[in-house]
């Protein structure tokens, strides 16, 4: 389909992810160096400050204030750094004010499914290495769509402003998931989160095993239940059952994922 073709020619005209979130994300599996990461994020001193404050939110619940980046890597963990870290810097490649996009909307959902799909990766003993990743990053298409066809958004907003992939399609002729995965690929993201950002709004047809896309569409749909207003009980909510089933995740488990979700991009936002 040439015409789709031309369009996808326009991921070229994307920006460059920020420097420190491609050089977190390609150590997430290499060797853990602490004073690497502390010079690497010392170069930016509104990001330490951003994260130290992050550090001694009540979300953290710590004993006493953490004074410096490498006492908060020590008390918190390489990991759990970088996963501040990666919504950081995150927050920097939103494109300019689009009069029709919510970003503190897009943001707080971001935030909310990397944290769930990070606790629901605890909870199946699944390597946590990409979860919070892959969910902070779950919506990317998003942004493209915003990015690289502001008008073409603009209309999707006009035939209704909870528009799903089906308006999409109609309008765009691909879906956020699509273009996502693309945008991924461009930026040279591991394969696992390309498939992750491609999976989250359908059920993965691979998902026999505790995979990375599981992960995140079943984070995805705890996150988006509780952003309805008539949002149905979890053991009500068929979807969600049939994922946490395959998982071996209780509601209560579910159910406590979806808070941490929720309280960790409360405080992202106001700490933003």
């Amino acid at each position: 389909m040439p015409a789709l073709k031309n369009k996808f020619a326009c991921l070229a005209n994307l920006p460059s992810m920020p420097t420190l979130l491609m050089e977190a994300l390609q150590q997430i599996n290499g060797k853990q160096n602490l004073t690497l990461l502390v010079d690497k994020i010392g170069q930016d001193p509104s990001i330490v400050i951003r994260i130290l404050r992050i550090a001694n939110s009540p979300f953290y619940g710590m004993s006493r204030e953490i004074g410096s980046l490498r006492e908060a890597i020590v008390l918190l963990g390489i990991n759990r750094i970088k996963d501040m870290l990666m919504s950081l810097c995150f927050s920097r490649i939103l494109p300019e004010q689009h009069k029709d996009f919510n970003y503190d909307l897009f943001l707080h959902h971001s935030m909310a499914v990397a944290e769930c799909t990070r606790q629901l990766a605890n909870c199946t003993f699944t390597s946590p290495d990409f979860a919070f990743t892959a969910g902070l990053l779950h919506d990317i298409g998003d942004l493209v769509i915003v990015m690289l066809f502001p008008d073409e958004f603009s209309q999707l907003v006009k035939m209704s402003e909870k528009f799903g992939i089906e308006e999409e399609q109609k309008i765009l002729g691909f879906n956020h998931t699509i273009i996502g995965g693309k945008a991924a690929q461009y930026w040279n993201f591991p394969q696992e989160i390309q498939e992750a950002i491609e999976q989250h709004e359908n059920y993965p047809e691979s998902a026999t095993t505790k995979s990375l896309g599981l992960l995140v569409y079943t984070a995805n749909l705890l996150i988006v239940n509780t952003e309805q207003p008539d949002k149905s009980a979890l053991e009500e909510h068929e979807p969600i059952c049939t994922a946490l089933t395959l998982l071996n995740v209780s509601i209560d488990q579910a159910a406590h994922c979806t808070d941490s979700g929720r309280q960790f991009a409360d405080q992202i936002l106001t700490l933003h």
